[in-house]
């Protein structure tokens, strides 16, 4: 398949590998740019220490003590105990700092850590200050650590250990009974740290959907941009035949198709220009034969002569039809702005002014877009067959978001519902003594869908009623 631009698939083949990319560049930032996720815990003895300062609250004032980073409760039942070296440890220190039995405290813990594993992590120089009994510590127990170089300052440490022998707990729940029998609980609450990391690994893969959304929105404009602007084209080929080619945009499958809708316009072009030939070749070949037959008649009888000239004034009417009906096309007529209240106004007015019964109501100025002459025969055309079946017409225009609506509508018997669709093809005529060769309504509604509407026989209490619907 020959033509410029990618497949189709070509392009969402790469919407998905940028995707997988962003996926790996999302992964690589929380891994660079993110710390590990640091641990739930806490030193123990603030713990022990921070329970000791809520018991003494909480036989105060009878309340139980409030906190952001613990959890605390009164209640008639006493707390889960697990029976563990941390815990037990923990049990003693908190019955030894409260100076109760042992036996009225519960501890839990799930998960403890020692100084060996687990590091606190300096935050920024500022936080560093707070670190400096641990380091002093540190160096301590450890030693100094060795000079920097002379050239350079020494950079601040991004880990300190913690305290020697202070135990890190996560996961427990501390609970001793009151004086009045209730039980003190303290458990433990959310992590500030983790969240913290947490919100920060969220914002990243939030900033990188975000990123996701706009590359899909231009693909997707890219893709759809090209396909919009080819249903336009092949939207206009379709109400004009001579309107410009389909311009080959986007995909590959847009520029093949764009070059088959090319082929089929040229091909319909071809056709109507052969219609129209032929038909105006055949009305000029047939009105010499009707002159001379016309010219033969005069030489008749008088009643043959009346009868011969009734016959050929209806052949020549005929042929009027058949031309009209070839050149109702939009590929003939340049469209304009014009003023459709004053179009349908000056037809009723030369009507009216022949003495027929035709009225007109509604709008006073509405301009669209269309041929001026084209227009003229359709509405024309429906005004004629309400004038002549129905003994007058009444016409209306009002505009709405359909677009223009005109509203013709006589005193007629009507038409059938049965046959609402049948009268608008060609040569098809409900009552044959009227005469006519049937192409008034056919050619009325190619007009009306050359400009993107459509005419239809609608319900009517009496009479028949034509709607003719036009985009603005």
């Amino acid at each position: 398949m020959s033509g410029r631009g990618l497949p189709i698939a070509a392009h969402l083949a790469l919407l998905v590998a940028l995707t997988f990319v962003s996926a790996f560049v999302v992964m690589l930032a929380i891994l660079t740019w993110l710390p590990p996720r640091p641990p739930n815990l806490m030193r123990a003895d603030h713990l022990v220490a921070a329970f000791a300062r809520g018991y003494a609250q909480a036989r105060e004032t009878g309340r139980a003590p409030t906190d952001n980073t613990l959890h605390w409760r009164i209640t008639a039942q006493p707390p889960r105990a697990l029976d563990n070296p941390p815990a037990r440890i923990v049990r003693g220190q908190v019955a030894q700092r409260l100076s109760v039995d042992p036996d009225a405290v519960m501890v839990a813990v799930t998960e403890t850590a020692r100084r060996d594993v687990v590091f606190y992590r300096v935050r920024d120089i500022e936080a560093h200050g707070r670190m400096r009994e641990m380091h002093e510590l540190h160096v301590r127990l450890h030693g100094p650590p060795p000079p920097p170089p002379a050239n350079r300052a020494p950079p601040p440490p991004l880990f300190a250990p913690p305290p020697g022998g202070v135990m890190l707990l996560a996961g427990f729940e501390i609970g001793a009974r009151l004086p009045e029998g209730r039980w003190l609980i303290m458990r433990q609450g959310a992590d500030r740290d983790t969240l913290g990391w947490l919100s920060r690994a969220a914002l990243i893969l939030g900033a990188t959907l975000a990123l996701l959304s706009c590359l899909a929105l231009v693909f997707a404009h890219r893709l759809a941009a090209p396909i919009q602007s080819f249903a336009r084209a092949v939207q206009s080929v379709g109400l004009d035949p001579a309107s410009e080619s389909v311009r080959p945009a986007g995909p590959r499958e847009l520029h093949a198709a764009a070059q088959a809708v090319n082929a089929m316009q040229a091909r319909l072009r071809a056709l109507i220009t052969d219609r129209t030939r032929t038909l105006a070749t055949v009305a000029h070949d047939m009105r010499t034969p009707l002159m001379r037959l016309r010219l033969a008649a005069e030489n008749t009888e008088p009643a043959l002569r009346e009868r011969m000239a009734r016959e050929i004034g209806n052949i020549e009417a005929l042929i009027s039809s058949f031309i009209a009906f070839a050149r109702d096309d939009p590929a003939e007529e340049a469209r304009v702005r014009l003023d459709l209240a004053a179009l349908l106004q000056s037809l009723v007015d030369d009507r009216e002014a022949a003495g027929e019964r035709v009225s007109y109501e509604g709008a006073e100025r509405l301009v669209m877009s269309g041929q001026m002459l084209g227009l003229t025969r359709l509405f024309s055309n429906l005004i004629d067959n309400a004038v002549r079946y129905g003994a007058g017409a009444r016409v209306s225009l009002r505009d709405s978001s359909a677009g223009a609506i005109i509203d013709i509508v006589d005193d007629g018997p009507g038409i059938p519902a049965a046959e609402r669709e049948n009268v608008f093809k060609p040569f098809v005529r409900l009552n044959a003594e009227a005469g006519g060769a049937g192409l008034g309504l056919p050619a009325a509604r190619a007009i009306a869908r050359a400009h993107g509407g459509d005419v239809a026989i609608v319900d009517s209490p009496r009479g028949a009623h034509f709607q003719i619907v036009l985009p603005l």
